[in-house]
């Protein structure tokens, strides 16, 4: 009995010594998947972890309603506040504000916001429930954006971003038009655009394009020289779609002529819809 015990012991010896031998840049590294609070938590594991939290590339950071916001806020607060400057490899916000404190979860996001920008943060996902706001990024480092469940109005502008690669806009309301000089891959899929005002995108350097919003007016779509791929899903299935407007039947203003002539450009084009009748085009004459 004894001796198995000590087998098991020196195992265990050996896995301890196996992690405590790993460099600290790689323990900040695999530190970074977590969340912010129990990468925080790993202080209590050994002396030699007591400090490595601060260094740790990425920030997880989650923002509850408000009867939860205030601890949490607390915490992200002591935590900017505390930790070492190292540039962000990633900042993820999830707020879980309904629409009626969307302003005030705004508020509360926007310090973390600036910090993440100061460390020159390279992805940013916000995630939050229906948070309202204008957007305008200026970053000489971020290259990769999500957003998900934000409605925007006003501004949504990504000229000051002069790398930013990708864009994803998932479950988002977009009341506004999208200005995104050096973006190259587009996704926008679920939510909805605008539908009394046709707004616009201006995008001239994207290669690849997906559109996909449930519902809304089809954007407008500015010239588009360098797209390769694009695939536009319809989105208003009410309606049959027409090459001209304004199209008896329809009190709305067609959609697809509107996106075809932006993506003309475009090497690999995809339309489709839903619509159990198939894909119906009227042209006028």
């Amino acid at each position: 009995m004894s001796r198995r015990l000590n087998e098991v012991g020196s195992t265990a010896a050996v896995g301890e010594h196996r992690i405590g031998d790993l460099p600290d840049d790689l323990l900040t590294y695999l530190m970074s998947f977590l969340p912010s609070r129990d990468s925080v938590r790993t202080c209590v594991l050994a002396r030699r972890w007591r400090s490595l939290w601060r260094s740790v590339p990425a920030l997880r950071l989650e923002d509850g309603p408000r009867g939860d916001g205030g601890p949490r806020s607390k915490f992200v607060d002591e935590l900017l506040l505390r930790r070492h400057p190292t540039p962000l490899n990633l900042c993820d916000i999830c707020s879980e504000y309904d629409t009626f404190h969307c302003e005030e979860a705004f508020t509360r996001i926007k310090p973390w916001l600036r910090y993440a920008f100061s460390h020159d943060v390279r992805t940013l996902r916000v995630v939050a429930g229906s948070l309202t706001t204008n957007l305008v990024l200026v970053s000489s480092h971020l290259k990769r954006v999500e957003l998900c469940f934000m409605q925007f109005k006003g501004s949504l502008n990504f000229r000051g971003c002069r790398v930013l690669d990708v864009l994803e806009m998932k479950g988002c309301n977009i009341l506004a038009s999208i200005l995104c000089q050096s973006v190259r891959h587009l996704t926008i899929k679920g939510g909805c655009f605008d539908d009394k005002t046709r707004r616009r995108i201006s995008a001239p350097n994207l290669i690849s394009l997906k559109l996909a919003p449930c519902q809304g007016l089809t954007p407008l779509l500015d010239s588009m020289p360098l797209l390769v791929t694009a695939s536009v899903e319809s989105f208003d299935q009410q309606y049959h779609y027409c090459f001209d407007v304004p199209c008896e039947g329809c009190d709305r203003q067609a959609r697809f002529p509107v996106v075809l002539e932006g993506l003309s450009a475009a090497t690999n084009l995809e339309l489709t819809t839903d619509d159990e009748n198939g894909f119906e085009m009227v042209p006028h004459v």
